[in-house]
């Protein structure tokens, strides 16, 4: 069981250094959010509170379009993944890489932060909720796979000055696997945000707002 856990581990989280420098970025995008979702202007947050209610208000009245939520997901998962993985076939793209990781840990922390603003300790309750259901595989995704771009960048720059195509065979067909990987788990994460978030939420209104 231990051994299983470990290669999961080693898959997802294959080098130390990188893994750190990747869960720093993710870390200043989530602490960035949260500082920007309470400094913004009156105005701002009121808009922030009126869409967050009318989310939840389609939700608690069972006017939320399943089918458009679970398309919009996933052409947005899908988009995000593949810009990742395009971008980390290029050194020059790993610096965008970051910024989309560090993207991706401020719209969670503005959103969880946004829930929170709207219905104070009850929004911890949905915040966990859409953080189970709605962000956490997607994020373990956008981790891995930015990750995976990173070493791919640093490994090609090593196969470009040893001339190994045999090297580089190799990246090339584990790179392409890590895709494969996050576009399955980018739709099951996409599945969940559509079908099974709304209806917990739903339920959490009913007992608790």
């Amino acid at each position: 069981m231990m051994n299983k856990i470990n290669s999961i581990k080693r898959i997802i989280f294959p080098n130390k250094k990188i893994n750190i420098f990747v869960l720093c970025m993710l870390l200043f995008g989530v602490v960035a959010g949260a500082i920007f979702v309470n400094i913004i202007g009156l105005n701002d947050k009121n808009l922030v509170l009126d869409k967050i209610k009318l989310f939840i208000d389609n939700i608690n009245k069972g006017s939320l379009d399943s089918i458009k939520l679970l398309k919009n997901s996933l052409s947005i998962n899908f988009i995000y993944v593949l810009i990742i993985w395009v971008l980390g076939l290029t050194m020059v793209g790993l610096v965008f890489n970051i910024l989309l990781l560090f993207l991706k840990g401020f719209i969670f922390s503005f959103s969880i932060g946004s829930f929170i603003l709207t219905y104070g300790y009850k929004g911890i309750i949905l915040s966990f909720i859409y953080l189970i259901f709605g962000q956490l595989l997607n994020i373990i995704v956008i981790i891995t796979i930015t990750i995976y771009s990173i070493m791919f960048g640093f490994e090609l720059l090593k196969v470009i000055f040893k001339d190994n195509n045999g090297l580089i065979k190799k990246n090339i067909k584990n790179y392409l696997i890590i895709i494969a990987i996050s576009i399955v788990l980018c739709i099951i994460s996409a599945l969940c945000e559509a079908f099974i978030l709304p209806s917990l939420i739903k339920l959490v209104i009913k007992l608790f707002i």
